[in-house]
């Protein structure tokens, strides 16, 4: 088995609306924020209601997509059914005998068999997640993390690493074959993506009521979801590259033991990126 791994890459997706806009939008849901019941029974004033914190981050999940290829021989028997009357059949000047309505042709078939596959996860466990929507938006590579990092903006590390998006893509396109000859067999994994997306969080304070709530702002899709309570502190430890992108002969063997494995490109590009 051949396993090819080309670039390993950090995209960072663009929002196409302004920090001032967001921030209009959400100051705009201030009155929402505290849900549909205290807005119509306590009726809360705007007024009463003011921001007392902020924050910006960058949530991540990965993608990844291959394609396998099978390319055998393998001998089969064909059974060829015929009219009752018969009782053999001259095929090439070969003659065969018809057994139970049949003559049989024993035959090398040629195979080749291709399989596409693409995969997302959610950071924290590695499980598959639907990210689709988000992929249509504006992306740019990312060379630097500390780009996003200026100001106050956090940027939340996975806590899978390519490898484990990479075992589960091989996995999932590795097959048993039957084959009395194999040509070729290959996995080729063209993308192995970061891609972290702009989420900001606004902490809303009613003061009559004592009251604090969270109202979180998906920058790409407008999104708005309620979290009680105050802020949450994310924790966005610095992670070395090669526990980021951590792909190598000897991880990818671990999940195909005696694989011939080859890196074109890609961890240069996560170095360059977490310096």
């Amino acid at each position: 088995m051949d396993i090819t791994i080309e670039r390993e890459q950090i995209i960072e997706l663009v929002s196409p609306l302004a920090d001032e806009t967001i921030r209009e939008r959400a100051q705009a849901r201030r009155v929402d924020a505290f849900g549909t019941l205290t807005k119509f029974m306590q009726r809360p004033k705007p007024e009463e209601i003011e921001i007392t914190d902020s924050q910006k981050r960058y949530e991540p999940f990965w993608y990844g997509s291959a394609q396998a290829l099978y390319v055998y021989d393998r001998k089969h028997r064909y059974e060829v059914p015929v009219a009752d009357e018969v009782r053999s059949v001259t095929l090439y000047d070969t003659e065969h005998p018809v057994d139970k309505k049949a003559f049989h042709l024993e035959a090398l078939e040629h195979c080749r068999e291709e399989i596409k596959r693409e995969m997302m996860l959610e950071p924290q466990h590695g499980n598959e997640r639907d990210y689709h929507k988000y992929l249509a938006f504006t992306g740019r590579e990312v060379d630097n993390l500390e780009i996003l990092r200026a100001g106050d903006t956090l940027v939340v590390m996975p806590e899978v690493r390519s490898s484990f998006l990479v075992g589960k893509l091989t996995q999932a396109l590795m097959k048993t074959i039957q084959a009395d000859k194999i040509h070729e067999q290959r996995i080729d994994i063209d993308k192995v993506i970061l891609y972290l997306r702009p989420v900001y969080a606004f902490e809303f304070f009613w003061k009559p009521k004592d009251k604090h709530q969270v109202v979180e702002f998906d920058a790409l899709t407008g999104e708005l979801s309620n979290e009680p309570g105050q802020m949450k502190k994310q924790l966005t430890g610095v992670l070395e590259n090669d526990d980021l992108f951590d792909i190598g002969s000897d991880v990818v063997g671990t999940f195909v033991p005696g694989a011939n494995i080859a890196i074109k490109l890609g961890r240069l590009a996560a170095r360059k990126a977490l310096k």
